[in-house]
């Protein structure tokens, strides 16, 4: 296990710019497991809901408003899919 001290220092050595594989061999060297290394450099996991929430709900706005003015359904179609989108990345992330 790899302490918190240790973790703290990785990250700032990452913040600075050092290579991320020059750390592990460093980690590995000094005798940590693999799996506790790997523990540190987990990937960022994005959650883009909120954003098409957002942009469902303007762009269903602006559908609806071309709508009136012109009869056009293309900009109300392009709303749903995001809103489809949204509720499909709510699943996906149900599932994990």
């Amino acid at each position: 296990m790899i302490s918190k001290e240790k973790i703290q220092e990785i990250r700032k050595l990452l913040k600075k710019g050092e290579p991320e594989g020059e750390i592990k061999e460093r980690l590995s060297g000094e005798g940590h497991p693999k799996e506790d290394i790997d523990k540190i450099f987990t990937p960022h996991k994005y959650d883009m809901r909120s954003w098409y929430l957002t942009f469902a709900i303007i762009i269903s706005m602006a559908g609806f408003i071309t709508f009136v003015k012109t009869g056009g359904l293309l900009i109300i179609i392009l709303g749903v899919l995001l809103f489809l989108a949204y509720f499909r990345e709510i699943e996906r992330l149900k599932r994990q």
